[in-house]
């Protein structure tokens, strides 16, 4: 805003001018050189200065109407005391023309007065109390000037700093048009701000058919204080594809009308990074694999009976955690366990293990040490299920007639209720080396007759409906690679 301003006709319409006209002020450039105007056009100072102290103390004249040295240095000779107490003052200015002035504080920053404000009228009469609180409205007026000029350039600054796009959508002809985008369109979009002001149709022109519906509607549906997350794959003119995170919250715009108010930040390397981390997690989940297959692979080599029995006790035992409604990854957890469930076998002499007949005391009691030593052997191996500890509990009751800590109800983790349960029925239908297998049939009295005792209830509940329902066999020449690459096969039904 430049050029001569008209004269006020009463002090009231001076502050009513005063504030139309600060109004239009939005920035720093040519600030003071306006307010010095606003003095001496509205209120008829003479002389109109707007002084600042620095940090080390040194007064500085901002504006001087009229502009003259010798002038800005009388005034700011006399700003001194204001700077220090931050109170008003009158006082007469040593000119050689007599002049009457007011010096008003403006603004505080960390405590100090941050502007001063000398006006002055030619006279040798004090000013009028009406005069002093004109003067006083205008202070508050540039001091809400100020306020307004420095939280719009800080919003602003990092508003064009950040690297996310912030905006605000209004809807315009069943169209929704940006009303602000903020300098972070060149992170965001690879684009100017300017660019989605003019076509805004950029943005969706990048998204697919189902995206930009989905857009669309979640963008119509306004009512006050609604929320948007919505993650976004977009083609930028240049072809490049980027993942967009668009934030936003509904409010209420002028006339009344929604507006969308909202950050758009580009997630691209985010989401590759997570990708890159899913295809690290897989290889050591497979490394993983592979380390407990050849741990399995190792008993069979040394004991093929008990190699075939962890096997067959893997899949039944899969089978029951899926039926029993468990996540996936809990039920390859139980699977991968079962299938080493014996491990501390190892620890057992092989003459023992097939030993065709009912064990003496002291031998029976090795076997039965052997949960402990599987323990033993992977507790500090860092998989991602509980693996030791199902092995540590898998013959353990509920009843506390297990061993080898006798545990009780809920202090046996589920898994390790679901392999001892396919543990027990595979143990007795199938063969063992001190007798034949005594079948199915046998081995499904067993848990029912000890079901809620030492059996969970509901694993034996899916057991029974497993076998008689479904038609459940144990596998045959189930080899330890499909057992480790492949969930369970559908039960196969009886001939």
């Amino acid at each position: 805003m430049s050029g001569p301003l008209p004269d006020p006709r009463t002090p009231v319409d001076a502050v009513v001018r005063t504030a139309q006209y600060l109004a239009g002020i939005v920035s720093y450039e040519g600030l003071w050189p306006q307010l010095a105007r606003v003095v001496h056009n509205f209120y008829g100072a003479d002389i109109a200065a707007f002084l600042a102290r620095d940090a080390g103390g040194e007064i500085r004249c901002l504006q001087c109407e009229p502009e003259n040295t010798e002038l800005a240095q009388v005034c700011a000779e006399s700003a001194k005391q204001v700077f220090e107490s931050g109170f008003l003052s009158t006082e007469a200015l040593s000119l050689p023309d007599p002049h009457e002035s007011i010096l008003l504080p403006i603004g505080r920053e960390r405590q100090r007065t941050a502007y001063v404000l000398v006006a002055a009228h030619r006279g040798r009469t004090p000013l009028p109390r009406e005069t002093l609180d004109l003067y006083l409205a205008l202070a508050g007026l540039i001091e809400t000037t100020l306020d307004r000029i420095a939280s719009q350039h800080r919003f602003l600054s990092m508003a064009d700093n950040v690297p996310e796009l912030l905006f605000q959508m209004v809807e315009q002809d069943g169209a929704w048009r940006f009303s602000y985008a903020s300098g972070g369109a060149r992170a965001a979009l690879g684009l100017q701000a300017q660019d989605l002001l003019d076509r805004p149709a950029l943005l969706f022109a990048g998204l697919d058919d189902s995206q930009q519906i989905r857009l669309s509607e979640a963008l119509r549906e306004s009512e006050a204080g609604r929320r948007l997350h919505i993650p976004l794959r977009w083609t930028a003119p240049d072809g490049n594809l980027r993942h967009l995170l668009l934030d936003a919250a509904s409010a209420t715009g002028e006339q009344g009308r929604p507006v969308w108010d909202g950050a758009l930040r580009d997630i691209s390397e985010q989401v590759r990074l997570e990708e890159e981390s899913r295809r690290n997690l897989l290889r050591l989940n497979r490394s993983m694999e592979d380390a407990i297959q050849a741990i399995a692979t190792t008993i069979e080599k040394r004991d093929p009976y008990t190699a075939g029995h962890q096997r067959r006790v893997s899949d039944l035992a899969a089978r029951l955690a899926m039926a029993l409604g468990m996540p996936e990854e809990q039920v390859h957890g139980i699977r991968l366990t079962a299938a080493i469930h014996d491990i501390g076998k190892i620890h057992v002499p092989a003459e023992i293990l097939s030993f065709p007949g009912p064990l003496p005391e002291i031998e029976f009691a090795l076997i039965r040490t052997h949960p402990e030593v599987g323990y033993q052997i992977l507790k500090n191996v860092d998989f991602p299920w509980p693996v030791a500890e199902m092995v540590y509990q898998h013959h353990e009751h509920l009843d506390g007639t297990g061993y080898p800590r006798g545990l009780r109800g809920d202090e046996i983790m589920i898994g390790a209720r679901i392999i001892t349960v396919a543990d027990v029925v595979e143990a007795i239908a199938l063969y063992r080396p001190y007798r034949p297998g005594l079948g199915v049939d046998t081995a499904l009295d067993e848990i029912t007759r000890n079901r809620g005792t030492r059996y969970d209830p509901q694993v034996v509940d899916v057991c029974l409906e497993l076998f008689r329902d479904r038609g459940y066999n144990f596998p045959d020449g189930v080899d330890l690679g499909s057992l480790f690459s492949r969930r369970p096969s559908p039960a196969r039904t009886e001939a």
